[in-house]
């Protein structure tokens, strides 16, 4: 399911403002039905046919309608395209793509690297993501290059980790050869067709080494500098946007596998440089 494209919406500084400060409200009143049932007994669905998995709780269900009553309550004009509710498209306004809980495999089995994704969309590109993960006190946020979120909060496009030592900007490693880097990647299960599995065996071979186990997280480690490359495939638009502003401003470089923009998911990769970012997709081509 793609993001719709239509005329790019302008956004004046203070009106990023109101934005940045209803993503923060979201993403606050997100945490609490997701911390009240984490590592809790909690039931879950599949919401796939049966042989295949895609579970779903009550956690994600209340979160998404939290971030949508934050949202929709400052913003009724505004679109909204959540994993677990209908999309409401609405003609030229920024568009909430939100992931409740990226990670819910995580989550049921208390595995820490889940997160709420939060993202805004012009029309053209995502202009402000955001990865909550309440358990360990971590909000990363993105600004998008170009946008006049910089003016609205005295914050230069780019990435920040707001935790309990404060606020710091985030920064990629941006030195580090093919054969240095470090990769990850959510699950073996992203690669079952054979052309997926041979792209990724590509580039397995030709870094250091590679870590199963983060969903979101993974790209929330290559914005701090502790991963390198991150290669997924099958994603929907909830599940990247949102990490889109938060690896760019981080100084990586993040696309689909060949090449063109990751906002409405499939095979994604990103990478610390933009450098690593072309060899990578040599091999995955």
């Amino acid at each position: 399911m793609l993001l719709p494209k239509y005329a790019k919406v302008e956004l004046s500084p203070e009106y990023c403002a109101r934005l940045l400060q209803t993503a923060h409200l979201a993403a606050d009143a997100a945490s609490v039905p997701t911390m009240a049932n984490f590592r809790r007994p909690v039931k879950v669905e599949n919401k796939e046919a049966p042989g295949s998995f895609d579970p779903v709780t009550i956690a994600d269900r209340q979160a998404e309608q939290a971030v949508k009553d934050v949202v929709l309550g400052e913003f009724p004009e505004h679109g909204f395209f959540g994993e677990e509710s209908a999309r409401q498209l609405k003609d030229n306004q920024p568009l909430w793509v939100v992931d409740p809980i990226d990670g819910t495999r995580a989550y049921i089995t208390g595995v820490p690297l889940w997160g709420t994704l939060i993202a805004v969309y012009d029309g053209a590109e995502v202009v402000l993501g955001m990865l909550e993960q309440p358990f360990m006190r971590e909000r990363f946020v993105g600004i998008g290059a170009g946008t006049a979120f910089g003016d609205a909060q005295d914050m230069n496009a780019g990435s920040q980790l707001i935790n309990h030592s404060g606020t710091s900007q985030l920064s990629t490693r941006s030195s580090v050869s093919l054969s240095q880097a470090i990769m990850q990647t959510t699950s073996p299960e992203f690669f079952k067709q054979k052309k997926h599995r041979e792209a990724f065996d590509r580039v397995e071979d030709a870094v250091s080494m590679v870590r199963f186990g983060g969903d979101c997280y993974c790209y929330a480690l290559l914005a701090m500098g502790f991963v390198d490359v991150v290669i997924e495939t099958g994603l929907q638009p909830y599940d990247i946007a949102a990490l889109i502003p938060i690896v760019e401003g981080a100084g990586g470089v993040i696309s689909t596998w060949d090449g063109e923009s990751a906002a409405s998911g499939g095979s994604v990769v990103a990478c610390g440089s933009r450098q690593l970012h072309n060899q990578v997709l040599t091999l995955l081509a």
